[in-house]
Protein backbone atom coordinates (compact mmCIF):
# COMPACT_ATOMS: atom_id res chain seq x y z
CA UNK A 1 0.00 0.00 0.00
CA UNK A 2 2.87 2.24 1.34
CA UNK A 3 4.28 1.68 -2.38
CA UNK A 4 1.53 2.59 -4.47
CA UNK A 5 0.95 5.89 -2.36
CA UNK A 6 4.78 6.57 -3.05
CA UNK A 7 4.23 6.02 -7.05
CA UNK A 8 1.39 8.12 -7.13
CA UNK A 9 3.15 10.76 -5.03
CA UNK A 10 5.87 10.62 -7.45
CA UNK A 11 3.76 10.81 -10.76
CA UNK A 12 2.20 13.68 -8.97
CA UNK A 13 5.64 15.78 -8.18
CA UNK A 14 6.86 14.81 -11.87
CA UNK A 15 3.81 16.63 -13.15
CA UNK A 16 3.80 19.53 -10.59
CA UNK A 17 7.87 19.83 -12.29
CA UNK A 18 6.70 19.40 -15.81
CA UNK A 19 4.05 22.25 -15.99
CA UNK A 20 6.25 24.95 -14.06
CA UNK A 21 8.76 23.78 -16.75
CA UNK A 22 6.00 24.65 -19.41
CA UNK A 23 4.72 28.17 -18.12
CA UNK A 24 7.98 29.30 -16.83
CA UNK A 25 9.09 29.74 -20.95
CA UNK A 26 6.15 31.47 -21.97
CA UNK A 27 7.47 34.84 -21.38
CA UNK A 28 4.11 36.06 -22.56
CA UNK A 29 1.83 34.38 -20.08
CA UNK A 30 4.07 35.48 -17.02
CA UNK A 31 4.51 38.62 -15.51
CA UNK A 32 8.48 39.25 -15.91
CA UNK A 33 10.61 39.56 -12.58
CA UNK A 34 11.63 43.34 -12.75
CA UNK A 35 14.73 44.74 -11.47
CA UNK A 36 14.60 46.93 -8.51
CA UNK A 37 16.02 49.56 -11.46
CA UNK A 38 13.29 48.77 -13.94
CA UNK A 39 10.44 48.87 -11.36
CA UNK A 40 11.53 52.37 -10.54
CA UNK A 41 11.40 52.64 -14.22
CA UNK A 42 8.34 51.69 -14.51
CA UNK A 43 6.64 53.44 -12.20
CA UNK A 44 8.37 56.49 -13.29
CA UNK A 45 6.80 55.86 -17.07
CA UNK A 46 3.42 55.16 -15.10
CA UNK A 47 3.32 58.46 -13.63
CA UNK A 48 4.00 60.33 -17.05
CA UNK A 49 1.28 58.17 -18.64
CA UNK A 50 -1.21 59.66 -16.07
CA UNK A 51 0.05 63.06 -16.86
CA UNK A 52 -0.35 63.07 -20.51
CA UNK A 53 -3.89 60.93 -19.83
CA UNK A 54 -2.90 58.06 -21.89
CA UNK A 55 -3.81 54.58 -20.58
CA UNK A 56 -1.86 52.47 -18.37
CA UNK A 57 2.17 51.72 -20.00
CA UNK A 58 2.12 48.31 -18.62
CA UNK A 59 5.52 48.79 -18.85
CA UNK A 60 6.17 45.75 -16.02
CA UNK A 61 4.65 43.04 -18.39
CA UNK A 62 7.63 43.55 -20.86
CA UNK A 63 10.93 41.06 -20.64
CA UNK A 64 13.49 44.22 -20.45
CA UNK A 65 17.54 44.18 -21.17
CA UNK A 66 19.21 46.69 -19.40
CA UNK A 67 22.83 46.63 -19.81
CA UNK A 68 23.45 50.97 -19.26
CA UNK A 69 22.57 53.79 -18.03
CA UNK A 70 21.98 57.55 -18.59
CA UNK A 71 23.82 60.06 -17.39
CA UNK A 72 21.30 60.19 -14.33
CA UNK A 73 21.55 56.83 -14.09
CA UNK A 74 18.53 55.86 -15.77
CA UNK A 75 17.98 52.43 -16.88
CA UNK A 76 18.60 52.70 -20.94
CA UNK A 77 16.42 50.06 -21.94
CA UNK A 78 14.93 47.38 -24.95
CA UNK A 79 13.16 44.55 -25.43
CA UNK A 80 12.90 42.02 -28.01
CA UNK A 81 10.14 40.37 -30.14
CA UNK A 82 10.68 36.97 -31.95
CA UNK A 83 13.27 34.06 -30.87
CA UNK A 84 16.91 35.26 -30.57
CA UNK A 85 18.15 32.10 -29.08
CA UNK A 86 20.93 31.73 -31.85
CA UNK A 87 21.90 35.22 -31.50
CA UNK A 88 25.61 34.13 -31.17
CA UNK A 89 25.20 31.31 -33.73
CA UNK A 90 25.49 32.45 -38.55
CA UNK A 91 21.49 31.31 -38.15
CA UNK A 92 20.77 34.69 -36.50
CA UNK A 93 22.37 36.67 -39.42
CA UNK A 94 19.68 34.84 -42.03
CA UNK A 95 16.74 36.49 -39.75
CA UNK A 96 15.24 40.06 -40.43
CA UNK A 97 16.08 42.22 -37.89
CA UNK A 98 14.22 45.62 -36.92
CA UNK A 99 15.17 48.11 -34.90
CA UNK A 100 12.54 50.51 -33.28
CA UNK A 101 13.60 53.79 -31.21
CA UNK A 102 11.79 56.57 -29.42
CA UNK A 103 12.36 59.09 -27.06
CA UNK A 104 15.36 60.87 -28.73
CA UNK A 105 14.11 63.91 -27.62
CA UNK A 106 12.41 64.05 -24.82
CA UNK A 107 10.54 67.25 -25.53
CA UNK A 108 8.96 65.18 -28.40
CA UNK A 109 6.24 63.27 -26.36
CA UNK A 110 4.14 61.31 -29.20
CA UNK A 111 7.16 59.24 -30.59
CA UNK A 112 6.76 57.54 -26.56
CA UNK A 113 3.33 56.19 -26.31
CA UNK A 114 4.12 55.17 -30.16
CA UNK A 115 6.54 52.91 -29.74
CA UNK A 116 4.57 51.73 -26.29
CA UNK A 117 1.74 51.17 -28.67
CA UNK A 118 3.87 49.00 -31.07
CA UNK A 119 4.99 47.06 -28.33
CA UNK A 120 1.50 46.28 -27.11
CA UNK A 121 1.15 45.61 -30.76
CA UNK A 122 3.96 42.79 -31.12
CA UNK A 123 2.76 41.51 -27.73
CA UNK A 124 -0.14 40.43 -29.49
CA UNK A 125 1.03 39.24 -32.50
CA UNK A 126 3.52 37.25 -31.26
CA UNK A 127 1.43 35.44 -29.12
CA UNK A 128 -0.20 34.35 -32.22
CA UNK A 129 1.41 31.60 -33.53
CA UNK A 130 -0.50 31.94 -36.82
CA UNK A 131 0.45 35.64 -37.44
CA UNK A 132 3.94 34.49 -36.67
CA UNK A 133 4.12 31.85 -39.61
CA UNK A 134 2.35 33.75 -41.76
CA UNK A 135 3.84 37.56 -42.18
CA UNK A 136 6.05 37.43 -39.38
CA UNK A 137 8.21 34.01 -39.75
CA UNK A 138 12.11 34.62 -38.76
CA UNK A 139 11.57 38.59 -37.85
CA UNK A 140 12.96 39.74 -34.96
CA UNK A 141 11.86 43.14 -33.70
CA UNK A 142 13.87 45.31 -31.35
CA UNK A 143 12.26 47.90 -29.36
CA UNK A 144 13.80 50.84 -27.55
CA UNK A 145 11.19 53.65 -26.47
CA UNK A 146 12.74 55.60 -24.67
CA UNK A 147 16.54 56.29 -25.65
CA UNK A 148 16.56 59.70 -23.59
CA UNK A 149 15.44 59.16 -20.52
CA UNK A 150 16.45 62.43 -18.16
CA UNK A 151 15.39 64.59 -20.87
CA UNK A 152 11.33 62.89 -20.56
CA UNK A 153 11.18 62.52 -17.28
CA UNK A 154 11.54 65.68 -16.55
CA UNK A 155 9.06 68.13 -14.80
CA UNK A 156 9.61 70.37 -18.36
CA UNK A 157 10.88 67.71 -20.76
CA UNK A 158 14.04 68.91 -23.37
CA UNK A 159 15.59 67.91 -25.96
CA UNK A 160 19.00 67.73 -24.55
CA UNK A 161 20.14 65.20 -22.41
CA UNK A 162 21.37 65.59 -19.14
CA UNK A 163 24.26 67.42 -19.76
CA UNK A 164 22.84 69.34 -22.37
CA UNK A 165 23.69 67.43 -25.82
CA UNK A 166 21.55 66.73 -28.56
CA UNK A 167 22.21 62.70 -28.35
CA UNK A 168 20.95 63.20 -32.52
CA UNK A 169 23.67 65.11 -32.78
CA UNK A 170 26.99 63.02 -31.11
CA UNK A 171 27.48 60.02 -33.13
CA UNK A 172 31.14 59.80 -34.51
CA UNK A 173 30.73 60.41 -38.14
CA UNK A 174 33.54 61.25 -40.55
CA UNK A 175 32.21 64.98 -40.75
CA UNK A 176 31.42 65.81 -36.79
CA UNK A 177 35.52 66.51 -35.62
CA UNK A 178 35.17 68.79 -39.23
CA UNK A 179 31.74 70.52 -38.97
CA UNK A 180 29.87 69.46 -35.97
CA UNK A 181 30.98 72.74 -34.11
CA UNK A 182 31.56 74.79 -36.90
CA UNK A 183 28.15 74.37 -37.89
CA UNK A 184 26.35 74.66 -34.48
CA UNK A 185 27.80 78.11 -33.92
CA UNK A 186 27.61 79.37 -37.12
CA UNK A 187 24.51 78.41 -38.30
CA UNK A 188 22.46 78.30 -34.78
CA UNK A 189 24.51 80.63 -32.99
CA UNK A 190 25.14 78.31 -30.38
CA UNK A 191 21.72 76.96 -29.89
CA UNK A 192 21.47 75.06 -26.64
CA UNK A 193 18.81 72.87 -28.17
CA UNK A 194 21.13 71.53 -30.55
CA UNK A 195 24.46 70.95 -29.28
CA UNK A 196 26.82 68.81 -30.53
CA UNK A 197 29.05 68.18 -27.08
CA UNK A 198 32.21 68.98 -27.05
CA UNK A 199 33.29 65.36 -28.41
CA UNK A 200 31.80 62.93 -30.42
CA UNK A 201 30.65 59.47 -28.92
CA UNK A 202 30.54 61.52 -25.58
CA UNK A 203 27.13 60.85 -24.80
CA UNK A 204 25.88 57.33 -22.91
CA UNK A 205 22.49 57.85 -24.98
CA UNK A 206 24.54 57.62 -28.00
CA UNK A 207 26.69 54.81 -26.96
CA UNK A 208 23.42 53.21 -26.13
CA UNK A 209 22.13 53.50 -29.72
CA UNK A 210 25.62 52.34 -31.47
CA UNK A 211 25.69 49.32 -29.40
CA UNK A 212 22.59 48.21 -30.06
CA UNK A 213 22.79 48.36 -33.91
CA UNK A 214 26.27 46.60 -33.48
CA UNK A 215 24.58 44.20 -31.34
CA UNK A 216 22.07 42.87 -33.50
CA UNK A 217 22.92 43.98 -36.56
CA UNK A 218 19.43 45.16 -38.12
CA UNK A 219 17.95 44.90 -41.72
CA UNK A 220 16.18 48.57 -41.03
CA UNK A 221 15.86 51.03 -38.80
CA UNK A 222 13.36 52.75 -37.62
CA UNK A 223 13.72 56.06 -35.38
CA UNK A 224 10.16 57.73 -34.75
CA UNK A 225 10.15 61.93 -33.60
CA UNK A 226 8.43 65.04 -33.99
CA UNK A 227 6.59 67.47 -35.34
CA UNK A 228 7.70 67.70 -38.66
CA UNK A 229 5.27 65.52 -40.23
CA UNK A 230 7.04 63.87 -42.82
CA UNK A 231 9.01 60.19 -43.76
CA UNK A 232 12.49 60.48 -44.36
CA UNK A 233 15.52 57.68 -45.67
CA UNK A 234 18.94 57.54 -45.27
CA UNK A 235 20.90 54.65 -47.05
CA UNK A 236 21.73 52.43 -50.07
CA UNK A 237 20.46 52.67 -53.53
CA UNK A 238 21.60 49.61 -55.14
CA UNK A 239 22.90 46.53 -53.12
CA UNK A 240 25.34 46.27 -50.83
CA UNK A 241 27.51 43.40 -49.53
CA UNK A 242 25.35 41.35 -51.55
CA UNK A 243 22.14 41.42 -49.25
CA UNK A 244 20.91 44.99 -48.27
CA UNK A 245 18.49 45.72 -51.29
CA UNK A 246 18.45 49.49 -51.63
CA UNK A 247 15.98 49.07 -54.69
CA UNK A 248 13.39 47.35 -51.86
CA UNK A 249 14.04 50.06 -49.14
CA UNK A 250 12.68 52.76 -51.33
CA UNK A 251 10.19 50.40 -52.20
CA UNK A 252 9.19 50.11 -48.62
CA UNK A 253 9.62 54.06 -48.25
CA UNK A 254 6.81 54.78 -50.76
CA UNK A 255 5.01 51.90 -48.97
CA UNK A 256 4.97 53.25 -45.68
CA UNK A 257 3.69 56.73 -47.29
CA UNK A 258 0.75 54.79 -48.85
CA UNK A 259 -0.44 52.87 -45.80
CA UNK A 260 -0.26 56.23 -43.75
CA UNK A 261 -2.97 58.03 -46.44
CA UNK A 262 -0.10 59.44 -48.56
CA UNK A 263 2.11 61.05 -45.76
CA UNK A 264 4.90 62.90 -46.80
CA UNK A 265 8.18 62.09 -47.81
CA UNK A 266 11.26 64.61 -47.91
CA UNK A 267 15.03 64.49 -48.21
CA UNK A 268 15.79 66.06 -45.43
CA UNK A 269 19.79 66.61 -45.37
CA UNK A 270 22.53 65.03 -43.63
CA UNK A 271 23.62 66.71 -39.64
CA UNK A 272 27.19 66.14 -38.59
CA UNK A 273 26.52 63.60 -35.49
CA UNK A 274 23.26 62.20 -36.58
CA UNK A 275 21.59 58.63 -36.51
CA UNK A 276 20.85 59.03 -40.19
CA UNK A 277 24.46 60.29 -41.58
CA UNK A 278 26.24 57.12 -38.99
CA UNK A 279 24.14 54.46 -39.57
CA UNK A 280 22.12 55.04 -43.16
CA UNK A 281 25.00 57.01 -44.84
CA UNK A 282 28.25 55.41 -43.76
CA UNK A 283 26.96 51.67 -42.43
CA UNK A 284 24.39 51.23 -45.49
CA UNK A 285 21.79 50.17 -43.05
CA UNK A 286 18.52 51.37 -44.13
CA UNK A 287 17.07 53.97 -41.83
CA UNK A 288 14.01 55.62 -41.57
CA UNK A 289 12.71 58.39 -39.97
CA UNK A 290 9.18 58.65 -39.23
CA UNK A 291 8.35 62.82 -37.80
CA UNK A 292 4.82 62.43 -36.38
CA UNK A 293 2.82 65.46 -37.10
CA UNK A 294 2.81 67.11 -33.84
CA UNK A 295 4.23 66.40 -29.83
CA UNK A 296 0.94 67.11 -28.26
CA UNK A 297 0.02 64.23 -26.11
CA UNK A 298 -3.74 64.22 -26.78
CA UNK A 299 -3.00 62.61 -30.57
CA UNK A 300 -1.13 60.10 -29.74
CA UNK A 301 -4.13 57.23 -30.08
CA UNK A 302 -5.07 58.79 -33.50
CA UNK A 303 -1.13 58.82 -34.91
CA UNK A 304 -1.21 55.17 -33.59
CA UNK A 305 -4.07 54.39 -35.94
CA UNK A 306 -2.47 56.75 -38.56
CA UNK A 307 0.95 54.23 -38.69
CA UNK A 308 -0.28 50.97 -37.77
CA UNK A 309 -0.03 49.59 -40.96
CA UNK A 310 2.91 51.42 -42.46
CA UNK A 311 4.67 49.79 -38.88
CA UNK A 312 3.45 46.14 -39.37
CA UNK A 313 4.15 46.26 -43.16
CA UNK A 314 7.88 47.67 -42.62
CA UNK A 315 8.24 45.05 -39.77
CA UNK A 316 6.99 42.25 -42.36
CA UNK A 317 9.32 43.35 -45.40
CA UNK A 318 12.33 41.32 -45.90
CA UNK A 319 15.18 44.30 -47.56
CA UNK A 320 17.85 41.15 -48.48
CA UNK A 321 18.39 40.52 -51.60
CA UNK A 322 18.94 36.87 -51.56
CA UNK A 323 20.15 35.81 -54.95
CA UNK A 324 22.46 37.95 -55.68
CA UNK A 325 26.03 38.39 -56.58
CA UNK A 326 28.08 39.96 -53.25
CA UNK A 327 28.58 43.53 -54.68
CA UNK A 328 31.04 46.00 -52.28
CA UNK A 329 30.16 49.46 -53.43
CA UNK A 330 32.36 51.78 -51.23
CA UNK A 331 30.51 54.34 -49.04
CA UNK A 332 32.03 57.27 -50.98
CA UNK A 333 31.60 55.99 -54.27
CA UNK A 334 28.06 54.86 -53.70
CA UNK A 335 24.84 57.73 -55.43
CA UNK A 336 23.95 59.40 -52.27
CA UNK A 337 19.97 58.92 -51.59
CA UNK A 338 19.82 62.63 -51.17
CA UNK A 339 19.96 63.61 -54.94
CA UNK A 340 18.64 60.08 -56.32
CA UNK A 341 15.48 59.74 -58.05
CA UNK A 342 12.32 58.06 -56.41
CA UNK A 343 11.16 54.72 -58.88
CA UNK A 344 8.85 55.92 -61.52
CA UNK A 345 5.24 56.08 -61.44
CA UNK A 346 4.99 56.79 -57.75
CA UNK A 347 1.97 58.60 -57.08
CA UNK A 348 3.58 59.23 -53.56
CA UNK A 349 4.10 63.11 -52.48
CA UNK A 350 7.77 63.93 -52.50
CA UNK A 351 10.20 67.19 -51.75
CA UNK A 352 12.86 67.26 -53.08
CA UNK A 353 14.57 69.55 -50.78
CA UNK A 354 18.28 70.31 -51.89
CA UNK A 355 19.04 72.81 -49.13
CA UNK A 356 22.13 71.85 -47.49
CA UNK A 357 23.19 71.79 -43.69
CA UNK A 358 25.20 74.95 -44.12
CA UNK A 359 21.72 77.08 -44.73
CA UNK A 360 20.38 78.27 -41.06
CA UNK A 361 17.07 79.00 -41.94
CA UNK A 362 16.03 75.45 -42.30
CA UNK A 363 13.57 73.83 -39.71
CA UNK A 364 15.35 70.57 -38.40
CA UNK A 365 14.44 68.13 -35.73
CA UNK A 366 15.72 64.85 -37.34
CA UNK A 367 18.88 63.89 -39.38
Amino acid sequence: MKSRHSKILSLLQTAVCFLSIVFSTNSFSEVPKLTAAINTFCKNMDVHFKKYNWDKSNCEKYDWIHVRNSVLGEPLTWTVFGDVSDEEKPTFKQKDISIIMCGVHGDEITPIKFCFDIMAYLKEIYDNPEVINKEFSNKIVIVAPLVNPDSFFKARPSRINARGVDVNRNFPTKDWARDARRLWIANFRKDKRRNPGFAANSEPEVIFQMNLIKRYGPDKIISVHSPLTMLDYDGPNTIVGGLVNGAKAHELLIQMSKDASDYKIENYPFFPGSLGNWAGKERDIPTYTLELPTSDPSKSEQYWKLFKSAIHNAIAHDLKEKNSEKINVKSEEKPDIKTGSIPVGSTTRIEDNKASDNDPSRTESVN
